[in-house]
């Protein structure tokens, strides 16, 4: 039978990309000089930043119908999944390792592991995969920029407010606004099946749980220049009803 070789391929690939993506790893750590966290996000930014451009390519964005998302998978979808796949093992091994008490990060790539798997088992997922991988990855380069420039003493510089208010809203926009109508299009379409629809929800949980801490950051952070601007946008009201 051709199903045990197969089989058997599919699981040399993943090791083969599961190894690639932990040697990179080590290359970072080669010197000593950098920390684990440091060289994890080195990883995370790269996979990040190729997973949003090669995924939107493949997704083809700009003309999504249900006849694209239902497509064969194309062998350049599958390479994308077994790449991806490898970064999310290694990823949330490395989480196991160093940040075991962060739940919501171990459920959030734990979900991706499982998504990925599922994808690759299927033949028609390949264009659903890339979309969701874009849309989940877009905000991903940004936020490990945001770590990189506090980490080397930026976080008080106009560039690191440009670069943290740009992913906080982003990843408002889209995995708030954008996801919800996403979800609910995904969960009335009749051309997702069930697991498909399932794991879908699970991202769209983590990704409310996310937007939470990250509405609770930005009261902290921002209240007070939220405060501030309130008080302009009256004392600006007062002057303008002096004026008329």
């Amino acid at each position: 039978m051709e199903l045990g070789p197969e089989l058997s391929t599919a699981s040399l690939l993943k090791l083969i990309s599961f190894v690639t993506w932990s040697w990179l790893y080590l290359w970072f750590a080669r010197d000593g000089n950098k920390s684990p966290e440091w060289c994890s996000r080195a990883v995370t930014l790269l996979h990040g930043s190729v997973a949003t451009v090669v995924g939107l390519y493949q997704c083809g964005a700009e003309a999504i119908t249900p006849c694209r998302l239902t497509m064969k998978t194309t062998p350049w979808h599958y390479a994308l999944m077994l790449w991806s796949w490898g970064y999310f093992a290694f990823d949330l091994l490395w989480c196991f390792v160093y940040w075991g008490d962060h739940y919501l990060m171990l459920v959030h790539h734990t979900s991706a592991l499982v998504a990925v798997t599922v994808y690759t088992q299927k033949d028609y997922t390949g264009c659903t995969f890339a979309c969701t991988l874009a849309f989940l990855e877009v905000t991903n380069p940004l936020l490990q920029l945001r770590w990189f420039l506090k980490s080397n003493g930026y976080a008080k510089t106009v560039l690191y407010t440009m670069v943290e208010v740009t992913y906080l809203v982003t990843f408002l926009f889209v995995r708030g606004i954008l996801g919800t109508y996403i979800m609910m299009r995904i969960l009335k379409s009749d051309i997702f099946d069930v697991d498909e629809k399932l794991i879908s929800l699970v991202f769209y949980i983590v990704s409310v749980a996310f937007i939470y801490d990250i509405v609770g950051y930005v009261l902290y952070r921002y209240k007070p220049k939220i405060e501030g601007f309130k008080h302009f946008l009256e004392h600006a009201e007062l002057i303008l009803n002096e004026h008329l």
